[in-house]
C-alpha cells in the first residue's frame, strides 16, 4: 500500500498530464491552422517554419504526456482517503484522444507538405531524422545507464575484494595463532611430560 504522499503525488501528476496534454493539443491545433493558412496562401515551407516549430514542440509535449499517462495506467494509485480514484477514465480517454489527434495532425501535415507545399519527401525525411535522433538519444541514455551500472559494479567488486583480503588476512593470523598455540602446547608437553 502506498503512502498518502505518494498517492497524492500520483493524482497531481495525472491531473497535470491531462491539463498538459489538453494545452499542448490546443497549441498544436493553432500551429496546424497557421501552417494551413500558409499552405493555402501559396507560401513556401520556409515561411511556416515558426508554426512548424510550435507544432512539433506541442507534439513533443503531447507524446510525453501520453507516455506519462501510460505509465500512470500501468502503475495507478489505487485510493486516496479511502475513495477510489475517479480520474483513470479521464486519463485513458484523454490519452487516446491525444494520440488520435496527433496522428491526424501528422497526416494532415504530410498531405500539406506533399500537395500544397510541393515537398513530397520533406515530411518523410523529417520523420526519419527525428526517429534517428530519438534512437541516438536512447542509445546515449542506455550507454550512460550502463556506465553508471558498471561503476557501481566496480565499487561493489572492490568492496568484495577488500572484504576477501580482510577475511584472508584474518584466516592467516588465526591460522598462525592456532599453529603457534599447538606448537607451544606440544613443546610444553615434551618439557613437562616426561622422560
Amino acid at each position: 500500500m502506498l503512502d498518502p504522499v505518494t498517492l497524492t503525488a500520483g493524482i497531481a501528476t495525472a491531473k497535470a498530464v491531462i491539463s498538459g496534454v489538453k494545452g499542448a493539443l490546443e497549441m498544436a491545433r493553432e500551429a496546424v491552422a497557421e501552417i494551413r493558412e500558409c499552405a493555402q496562401a501559396g507560401s513556401d515551407v520556409v515561411d511556416s517554419v515558426g508554426a512548424l516549430g510550435k507544432f512539433f514542440a506541442a507534439a513533443s509535449k503531447i507524446e510525453e504526456g501520453v507516455a506519462t499517462a501510460r505509465e500512470l495506467q500501468a502503475n495507478p494509485p489505487a485510493v486516496v482517503d479511502g475513495q477510489p480514484i475517479k480520474s483513470d477514465h479521464e486519463l485513458v480517454i484523454n490519452a487516446m484522444v491525444a494520440e488520435r489527434q496527433l496522428k491526424n495532425f501528422y497526416t494532415e501535415l504530410r498531405e500539406m507538405f506533399t500537395y500544397q507545399f510541393q515537398e513530397p519527401g520533406l515530411f518523410n525525411e523529417y520523420m526519419v531524422r527525428l526517429e534517428k535522433l530519438r534512437e541516438d538519444r536512447r542509445q546515449l541514455a542506455m550507454e550512460a545507464r550502463l556506465k553508471v551500472r558498471a561503476a557501481e559494479m566496480a565499487v561493489r567488486r572492490k568492496r568484495q575484494q577488500q572484504w576477501q583480503m580482510m577475511e584472508n588476512a584474518f584466516a592467516i593470523v588465526l591460522g598462525c595463532a592456532v599453529s603457534a598455540a599447538i606448537i607451544v602446547a606440544v613443546v610444553w608437553m615434551f618439557k613437562v611430560g616426561g622422560p
